[in-house]
């Protein structure tokens, strides 16, 4: 399988797309002119308390407010106007809604997470083999005892790492996790702490999955700096990183700008014939799973509502939709096959990550569930750019 990761730019956006065998399977955009603030710390300042909604809006940035909800059990309590905190953005503004805020501290490293919200180590449950479990956690145990208010989780990629570089991490990020709350004790206006990294570097530092054949970059550039970033922070990839230049912008010679458009249109169509219809509101989004000719045939109905619940989470991950999900599936009269849909919907959804145990089962096919949202939609990062 050649698997190959794809970073790009233009006046407008940033792109990073994961092909494998040339088929689109991730994809992360981010406008030049508004970099995402998920991740970054602040030093933030209350401003009012809203007893309502639980919640409080928080100043981060002058002019600049954050939704922090009271009910997480890493927020201080009771909070006060004009109280001093430290707070991370983990959803960037989208509309009209502000940036949403957590007191549950991260600080990301590419094999390691150093959580304020815990004490102890935690594993990836991507990582399965349990030597790696057994002795990942052996040394956590002993480099998180060092850390105070703090606890160390594996990330995925820990799983082959080498101890030195693990150790390393570690190292780094108790330094950064010191000089965080030294800078928060300084006297001043609300403002950022921790900056996220430029938009190449942190999604190699998050991408999941098996590392990739190669790494190509339209910009020699960012090429040189991602090299150079790779060689300290993830050592496997920096040999993999090339530059990709041409006269030809990368994102349209490898097809990604025509996924990119296919990812707009409500339709999508499954092997069988069928398809799929997307549509987003501002409440929910749902998905009609459409049958093709044979559409009174119960097979064909069975066949449609499988492949729907292989390429749902895809599509919406694609998308990057979050919020309320619908699905409205072919009615089965079959008892066990609609049992065969269901059986296989929720560990497919599982797999995605981001989205949650279904909620409601309606008898005429109807699924609920939500999905995290991160950031703004696919279709809202794209408005507006020719």
């Amino acid at each position: 399988m050649h698997d190959e990761i794809l970073i790009s730019e233009d006046a407008f956006l940033h792109r990073m797309a994961r092909l494998r065998n040339g088929v689109l399977q991730a994809l992360a955009l981010e406008r030049c002119a508004s970099p995402s603030r998920v991740g970054s710390i602040y030093s933030g300042c209350v401003a009012r308390i809203q007893p309502g909604m639980d919640a409080a809006f928080v100043t981060i940035e002058p002019g600049l407010q954050g939704l922090l909800s009271l009910a997480h059990p890493q927020c201080p309590a009771p909070l006060r106007q004009g109280q001093r905190l430290l707070v991370q953005v983990t959803r960037d503004a989208v509309g009209d809604k502000r940036p949403q805020l957590s007191a549950a501290l991260g600080l990301p490293g590419s094999h390691l997470v150093l959580l304020a919200s815990r004490q102890g180590t935690g594993l990836s449950r991507r990582i399965q083999d349990p030597a790696s479990r057994r002795r990942l956690g052996s040394l956590l145990a002993e480099l998180a005892a060092g850390i105070e208010g703090a606890g160390l989780l594996a990330r995925t990629a820990a799983a082959d790492a080498p101890e030195a570089l693990l150790r390393e991490e570690a190292r780094l990020l108790a330094v950064r996790w010191q000089a965080l709350h030294a800078a928060h004790a300084l006297q001043g206006p609300p403002r950022v702490l921790v900056q996220e990294l430029p938009f190449a570097q942190r999604v190699l530092r998050d991408l999941p999955g098996p590392t990739p054949c190669t790494i190509r970059v339209a910009d020699a550039e960012t090429a040189a700096a991602l090299r150079s970033w790779c060689a300290v922070y993830r050592p496997a990839f920096a040999p993999l990183v090339e530059y990709a230049g041409g006269s030809v912008p990368l994102s349209i010679r490898r097809g990604v700008d025509t996924a990119i458009e296919s990812l707009l249109q409500p339709r999508v169509a499954l092997p069988s014939g069928g398809s799929l219809i997307i549509e987003q509101t501002s409440a929910m989004t749902t998905v009609d799973v459409n049958t093709g000719a044979d559409s009174g045939s119960s097979d064909a109905a069975l066949t449609a509502n499988l492949e729907a619940v292989a390429a749902v989470p895809r599509e919406l991950r694609l998308r990057g939709i979050g919020g309320l999900i619908a699905i409205d599936f072919v009615s089965l009269t079959d008892s066990a096959a609609w049992r065969q849909v269901l059986d296989a919907l929720q560990p497919a959804l599982e797999e995605d990550g981001a989205c949650g145990r279904v909620h409601r089962v309606d008898p005429l096919g109807v699924v609920l569930f939500t999905r995290r949202q991160a950031g703004a939609p696919l279709s809202e990062l794209v408005r507006g750019h020719d």
